[in-house]
């Protein structure tokens, strides 16, 4: 797909091409983006639109990685010893101030739990704590999303700031398993999609993620630029199939520290007005000093 054309690039032309989207991207707004939201199928409001004045939406999405290999510094595949399961589940809840600015708030709850490689990844939904397993919540967020230009319906910005509010995520001094990094993060999004006729939508997300150090130093702080791009087909009013594809790099002080392709399948079904139910499976394809897993993902939407 688009993204093993970045792989087969260098640093620099990485760097080059994305500015490329992005700049290319922006074009495509400027020539098309004069597109109205007027719907109130829950299928209509992507990721990239606003919910509205006196509007509220809540979100749930569960997310579960397992993996037993991983990919090293020379990006090759390698067998792990172990099962490393992780469970992330994002609460938000928003609320539409304006038709242009919409605020929210966000919760993250984490478990982790280290097996056999031959054990069921299901195990990690236990959430328990001991020397192979850890649980807790793990982040609080609030955030502001706003359209910047009223034309372009189909164009957002969202910011957060994430505050760690685990002690000792990284369990240094606990015998746990590591569940998170020892950091805050500041994450801005820009989103678009563009709809082609009546089924076909392309959303498009360009991120960064800054990584801060709880303790301000330089140990966990660094920027991800990660890049999205979603293909939905809507077979009905209600029921709509999408792929997946997501490239992540990470920069570290000697440039591009690593990174992982991801790709998946997903479905996404309005059970009734204003509830849309959502499940993907991805696999990491490719990658560098990242995980080699999959994920299994159940989310649901509520819009009012």
């Amino acid at each position: 797909m688009l993204y093993f054309v970045f792989l087969k690039l260098g640093q620099s032309m990485i760097k080059s091409s994305i500015s490329l989207l992005f700049f290319t991207l922006l074009f495509s707004i400027m020539v098309n983006g004069q597109e109205e939201v007027t719907s109130r199928n829950v299928q209509s409001y992507t990721p990239s639109v606003l919910i509205g004045k006196g509007a509220t939406e809540f979100k749930l999405f569960n997310n579960l990685y397992t993996q037993t290999q991983f990919f090293d510094a020379s990006k090759n595949k390698i067998n792990d010893n172990n099962r490393s399961t992780y469970f992330t589940a994002i609460t938000e809840v928003n609320y539409g101030v304006s038709s242009k600015v919409t605020l929210g708030g966000e919760l993250w709850f984490k478990s982790v739990k280290i097996d056999n490689k031959n054990s069921n990844p299901l195990g990690v939904l236990t959430f328990t704590n001991s020397s192979t397993a850890r649980t807790a919540v793990s982040g609080l967020g609030l955030k502001v999303k706003f359209n910047p230009i009223k034309k372009w319906a189909r164009l957002s910005i969202q910011t957060v700031l994430i505050a760690n509010v685990l002690k000792d995520p990284e369990s240094k001094k606990i015998n746990q398993p590591f569940l998170d990094n020892n950091r805050h993060q500041w994450v801005t999004k820009i989103y678009y999609d563009k709809k082609f006729g009546e089924k076909f939508n392309l959303f498009t997300q360009f991120s960064t993620w800054v990584n801060i150090d709880k303790e301000l130093g330089k140990e966990d702080t660094g920027v991800a630029i990660p890049l999205d791009v979603f293909a939905s087909y809507f077979a009905t009013s209600k029921l709509t199939f999408y792929i997946q594809n997501q490239l992540w790099p990470s920069l570290g002080n000697d440039g591009l520290s690593s990174y992982f392709l991801q790709e998946g399948l997903g479905i996404k079904y309005q059970l009734f007005s204003g509830v849309e139910l959502e499940g993907l499976y991805t696999q990491f394809l490719l990658g560098k000093n990242s995980g080699a897993g999959q994920t299994f993902n159940l989310g649901v939407r509520i819009l009012n």
